[in-house]
């Protein structure tokens, strides 16, 4: 048993060693970049293929960045994903790379979705912060153990307010990133080419649209977000006018089903941000159950701090470190 408990940390430590938490974050800054600058991406596809017309206006700031848009969206989901992976195997004490290796998409995302219902203190638990009577007794030789105290709540609160946004935003989008595999289910010229006004303002912005084709039960619609309850007909010919409850009913009429308002990409890029960080506390806590005490007979974890790019690292004097099966699953 404890041969194999040796391999299994072993296995964490090379998984946090090897992986990084903020590559997708990255390049979810990189497509911003793109979608801030399509003319120059629609100009460098006319250098391949000179006789299209990558580089018009009615492209670049219609299919184009709707697409930019819709991979945004899709990276920033993927990375919610990842998070909801990390905490639902973070406390495997015997098994963490053969489940971290090996998973079904739909068990991680359920249980992410579910997270939102967990308290404060569950939450901060799946992110392996010890309970709150064992950091009120390790900080009792703090200078201020009251004023220690009281910011161990602040980065509790603050831990647990992050991942529910990041857990809402997921909601929104879970299925735009479903479809995004399955690239002909998305429509980037759901009304045809964009405006000139529709094209003065995507200059001015990093926005985009995203639009779904779907034929979905009227039900189901209504069970999701409350932004993606609306139907839209697109091209609704006399024909179907006549029969549509029956086409509806059948799912035999294609609709469009759409994210809300447009998607801000300065948005997307804080999610994934708030996820890499959540990422990085969960790893830096898993290591130091792994690690124990030091010498000094101190345990250290760490919760966000104030601000985004900012961590508390909270320092505890104890006579035993916790051990995973102190923390729920």
């Amino acid at each position: 048993m404890e041969a194999r408990r040796a391999v299994n940390e072993a296995a964490v430590r090379q998984f946090f060693a090897a992986s990084d938490p903020a590559w997708r974050w990255v390049l979810i800054l990189g497509l911003r970049d793109l979608r801030a600058n399509a003319a120059r991406l629609g100009e460098l596809a006319n250098s391949e293929i000179a006789h299209e017309s990558w580089s018009d206006d009615a492209y670049v700031y219609g299919p184009l960045i709707n697409g930019l848009t819709a991979a945004a969206v899709n990276e920033c989901a993927q990375h919610c994903e990842d998070l909801f992976a990390v905490l639902k195997f973070l406390r495997e004490e015997f098994d963490f790379a053969k489940r971290m290796s090996s998973y079904g998409a739909g068990t991680v995302t359920r249980f992410g979705l579910d997270l939102s219902r967990r308290s404060d203190e569950e939450t901060a638990g799946l992110f392996l912060v010890p309970s709150l009577a064992t950091v009120r007794k390790g900080l009792e030789q703090a200078e201020d153990p009251e004023a220690s105290f009281s910011a161990f709540e602040g980065g509790v609160r603050r831990l647990s307010e992050r991942l529910r946004r990041i857990i809402d935003w997921y909601a929104i989008y879970e299925d735009f990133h479903v479809q995004y595999k399955h690239g002909l289910k998305l429509a980037m010229r759901p009304y045809g080419n964009p405006t000139a006004e529709a094209i003065e303002e995507h200059r001015a912005d990093v926005s985009g649209a995203l639009f779904a084709f779907t034929t979905e039960p009227i039900a189901r619609m209504r069970a999701g977000p409350e932004q993606q309850q609306g139907m839209i007909f697109p091209n609704l010919i006399p024909e179907a006018r006549e029969h549509l409850n029956a086409l509806v009913a059948e799912r035999a009429i294609l609709r469009y089903k759409m994210s809300g308002p447009p998607v801000d990409l300065d948005d997307v890029v804080g999610v994934s941000r708030n996820v890499f960080e959540l990422l990085r506390i969960a790893a830096t806590n898993r290591l130091a159950v792994s690690d124990g005490l030091d010498e000094n007979g101190q345990y250290r974890f760490d919760l966000p701090g104030e601000s985004s790019g900012k961590f508390l690292s909270v320092l505890l004097e104890l006579e035993t470190a916790p051990s995973l099966g102190d923390f729920p699953k």
